[in-house]
């Protein structure tokens, strides 16, 4: 059973892509250029592309009594903590710096897991860092705290 579900979209991650993925297809379309790239080219790069975006536009953090997750996109990426495992002293919110960027980030507090800029909470257990952007610290906070054993 689920305790807490919330999926957050990374508007800024779909507004590049849809940008970048106009940028090739305008030049193709109207065929411009004395050598244009060909169909298997731009089939593959916009594939490769529509994956990216499939795997990044929004992060959803769940929580159960088993574990609390976070999952990007269709789910090919996601980062889970065992709530037995949780060292509750150890929850924080954190103000991420723009400077770390969005996606999954390798930062001094940790591997970040995050489609915008702005907050996130962080958690520890014995050998894990679950550090996941998030705007809804207090609830996941008291979720968590709701748990504790």
């Amino acid at each position: 059973m689920l305790l807490y579900k919330k999926t957050q979209y990374g508007k800024l991650v779909i507004i590049i892509l849809t940008v970048v993925v106009i940028s090739i297809l305008t030049p193709f379309i109207l065929q411009s250029g004395d050598n244009p790239i060909s169909w298997f080219y731009l089939a593959s790069i916009v594939l490769l592309l529509l994956l990216v975006a499939l795997t990044f536009y929004k992060l959803t953090i769940t929580i159960d009594h088993e574990k609390i997750e976070a999952k990007f996109g269709i789910g090919l990426l996601k980062r889970s903590l065992k709530i037995k495992d949780i060292n509750y002293d150890s929850i924080e919110s954190i103000k991420v710096p723009a400077l770390y960027g969005i996606g999954i980030r390798l930062t001094p507090h940790g591997w970040l897991y995050n489609v915008s800029i702005g907050n996130a909470i962080k958690i520890k257990s014995n050998n894990k860092t679950f550090f996941v952007g998030t705007e809804d610290f207090k609830t996941i906070h008291s979720v968590l705290l709701k748990l504790k054993k």
